[in-house]
């Protein structure tokens, strides 16, 4: 399993959507990022062996669809801040596992980053991108869409059977960090908020 890091940097905004609890955006970003080393797993999961690797960064211009919430407005909803990276994580990947409904896409089409305070949005911000050099359509298709996204995504984690997520719902087959960390229970709050209408 290969092990990365990543940043995002939004190079501009083209569209904003303030929502009740959330800002969602769509715009431009550059996507860096650099393949640092790979675990080796057994099928149960146990590490048996790290490995480093020395690798050139690797750059991305494309588009994306993001979304902002404030620190408190996490807090007040029961998601105490050391739990914050892993709910944005969880609601990352659960929000790229369900972007086909809405767009033409598959999983590998896009990324996704998440963090509990970007740079440039000086705010937790959950990001899905597309995979493409300047865009391929499925990040807009996902602002356009984004109720009907985040409300399937946010019933396909609620759904599922599993106690703290599993492939089915929260955890990516293609996640730099190899899936840590991740909090479920986190995940249907961050979605709870960003489908929230005001009153």
């Amino acid at each position: 399993m290969a092990q990365s890091v990543s940043r995002f940097d939004v190079l501009g905004t083209e569209r904003v959507h303030e929502r009740a609890r959330v800002r969602t955006c769509f715009g431009s970003v550059r996507v860096t990022g650099q393949v640092t080393g790979f675990v080796r797993r057994l099928p149960s999961g146990e590490v048996i062996g790290r490995h480093a690797l020395d690798l050139p960064e690797r750059a991305l211009t494309t588009r994306a669809v993001w979304w902002t919430v404030d620190p408190d407005v996490l807090t007040a909803a029961g998601v105490a801040a050391a739990d914050v990276p892993g709910a944005l994580h969880a609601a990352e990947h659960a929000a790229i596992g369900m972007l086909p409904l809405v767009a033409t896409s598959d999983r590998w089409d896009v990324g996704g980053v998440s963090t509990a305070l970007h740079p440039d949005t000086g705010l937790p911000t959950v990001m899905v991108f597309d995979g493409y050099p300047g865009g391929a359509g499925f990040a807009e298709r996902a602002f356009d869409a984004f109720e009907e996204w985040v409300g399937a995504t946010r019933d396909a984690v609620l759904g599922c059977g599993c106690a703290t997520g599993c492939p089915a719902c929260v955890q990516s087959p293609k996640c730099g960090n190899g899936n840590e960390p991740l909090d479920k229970a986190g995940a249907v709050v961050v979605l709870e908020l960003a489908l929230a209408t005001a009153g």
